[in-house]
């Protein structure tokens, strides 16, 4: 074997050799490219079908395995050990899906026009009534506190009996008005148009509440705005105890006691003087007249 042929077959094994590298190392590149394509991430979504308008609730949510490279904007991403319903908190705007990935903008905003009607329990309606800073506790009231409905409203008994007894009766226990606790612990879910309370805190003094009632509710609320003037009284933060038992209706009579005060004293002085409170009808005719004997 002459010199040319071995260095032309050395050369055939060199360029070889060259190729044999080049495959290698272009096969070890298309094997990363895999690797790196499956890399994972967690998204938020939900565990089963959620309705519009439902408020999220434990259970609602779960992590699922993502690949990182179809990770879509707005998803949400768990960070770290954050559980799933920690997540995300609201209300839905849209129906979702079992397995569907929860985006924040699935979730009404309390800025929105219908965050009022989305935060409302089945059944339930919102009410809005007329207020003033007295009866409305002087702006204290927000959104999300509850309250106690009273309604002040004026009354007038009449009778056809000419009975003295009975007509002092009626005027020991009403004059002209009266006032009744006619709603307990009900939601208040807007001042105005606001149905959220604002950043800086700062009182707020409505011309209108909206309050969260049923429909039987809706009705008394209604009725009671044209009987007379209503006030809101605020409860105490995690309050909400509703009195079961009816007490007797505040009135302006019972409301201060000269009168009870004026009508003992009329009493003792009729039994200390001896004075006859029997009554003594004359009929004459069609005419009665109701006078004390004598």
């Amino acid at each position: 074997m002459n010199k040319n042929i071995m260095i032309v077959l050395g050369g055939a094994v060199a360029v070889a050799l060259a190729v044999a590298m080049l495959v290698q190392v272009t096969l070890g590149s298309a094997k990363e490219e895999p690797a790196s394509a499956e890399e994972k991430m967690e998204v938020l979504v939900a565990s089963k079908d959620l309705s519009i308008g439902r408020e999220l609730q434990p259970g609602d949510l779960r992590w699922q395995s993502w690949p990182k490279g179809s990770v879509f904007s707005g998803a949400v991403i768990r960070t770290e050990d954050k559980v799933a319903d920690e997540a995300l908190k609201g209300r839905l705007r849209r129906d979702v899906a079992a397995g569907e990935p929860v985006l924040r903008s699935a979730l009404l905003s309390e800025s929105k026009g219908n965050f009022v009607a989305a935060s409302l329990d089945p059944g339930m309606r919102a009410v809005a009534i007329k207020v003033s800073a007295e009866s409305m506790v002087g702006g204290f009231i927000g959104p999300g506190d509850k309250v106690d409905v009273i309604l002040t409203y004026k009354e007038k008994i009449s009778t056809e009996d000419d009975d003295p007894r009975v007509k002092d009766l009626i005027y020991k226990n009403l004059s002209k008005l009266a006032t009744e606790t006619i709603l307990q612990n009900v939601t208040v879910v807007a001042i105005d148009q606001s149905a959220t309370r604002p950043e800086d805190e700062k009182i707020k003094v409505g011309k209108t509440v909206s309050l969260a009632v049923d429909i039987h509710n809706a009705e008394k609320l209604a009725l009671a705005s044209e009987m007379g003037e209503l006030t809101l009284a605020l409860r105490g933060i995690g309050d909400d105890k509703v009195a079961a038992e009816k007490w007797p209706t505040m009135t302006d009579a019972r409301l201060t006691s000269i009168y009870d005060e004026v009508h003992t004293e009329y009493e003792k002085f009729k039994k200390d003087s001896g004075l006859n409170t029997n009554i003594v009808r004359i009929y004459s005719g069609e005419q009665i007249q109701a006078m004390p004997a004598r």
